[in-house]
């Protein structure tokens, strides 16, 4: 490296740590929308006894490349998981490993570029062995109609 690219990197370094510390941030104050809420308290009622139920879990934290990747193929791989979450994750209760992932479809889900990442995502799961449940996006939710689409699905033996 020569003394110019040093010189560059540390400037800039330096210029993004001294702004940083003018950033302010406000909370959210509620996690989930109301519809998100909704099927949530829907998962809880009709699932909370035979599974952990998780929200907006990043995609990242559940799925990771094969062993078999090359550092820099892992690298890729990685990269190519979308900055984005599961809307739900369902989990054993002992070992909390995961059963199922839960994506509720809303109009995003209906572009061009929301339905490649989806095709992704939906390749990614199956790989990983995951059972992907898709939901249409409601205002409200019948905790029996989710509990016996999720256990139906889940009894069933092809991913």
């Amino acid at each position: 490296m020569n003394i110019i690219t040093i010189f560059i990197k540390t400037f800039t370094l330096f210029k993004f740590r001294h702004k940083s510390k003018h950033f302010k941030y406000e909370s959210l104050e509620e996690i989930l929308s109301s519809t998100e809420y909704s099927f949530f308290l829907a998962l809880k009622e009709s699932l909370s006894k035979d599974y952990e139920i998780f929200a907006k879990v990043r995609i990242n934290d559940v799925l990771t490349p094969d062993e078999i990747f090359t550092i820099q193929n892992s690298k890729a791989a990685i990269y190519r998981i979308p900055p984005k979450h599961f809307d739900y994750i369902l989990c054993e209760k002992r070992t909390l490993s995961v059963v199922a992932v839960i994506v509720l479809d809303d109009r995003s889900h209906i572009q061009r570029i929301a339905r490649a990442r989806s095709s992704f995502v939906e390749r990614a799961c199956i790989t990983a062995g995951f059972k992907l449940l898709r939901f249409p996006s409601r205002a409200s939710y019948c905790s029996k109609a989710v509990r016996d689409v999720i256990l139906n699905s889940l009894n069933t033996s092809s991913f």
